[in-house]
């Protein structure tokens, strides 16, 4: 799971630092994160898979939280989301092996 973190972290990280380059990127990230991602990757992000961008100012700090799960209803995870709480699949790994999908490894590719 430390791996996953770091590559997830190193992603962030590379995004960060083109943003804070390029102020045009930055715009757009904030503006259509989605058409930006796909600018830079050449890669369509699938419209199930929603991606937000905000911009910290010196009065807000952001605390990103894992999905709600409510223990009292019926309702089990789907495989998909045991796998995200168990770090056993993160969104960036594909479903039926430990191989970084197309998405993550172009997004990488091109930021690195």
């Amino acid at each position: 799971m430390e791996n996953k973190d770091h590559q997830r972290k190193q992603l962030e990280e590379k995004i960060i630092a083109r943003a804070m380059k390029d102020e045009t990127f930055r715009k757009n990230l904030l503006e259509n994160p989605k058409a930006a991602m796909e600018d830079i990757t050449g890669i369509k992000i699938p419209e199930t898979i929603n991606l937000k961008v905000v911009e910290e100012d010196p009065a807000t700090f952001y605390l990103v939280l894992p999905p709600k799960i409510n223990p009292e209803t019926e309702d089990e995870l789907s495989e998909a989301e045991l796998e995200m709480v168990s770090g056993a699949g993160p969104p960036w790994k594909d479903k039926d092996d430990d191989t970084p999908n197309p998405t993550y490894q172009s997004i990488m590719h091109l930021i690195n």
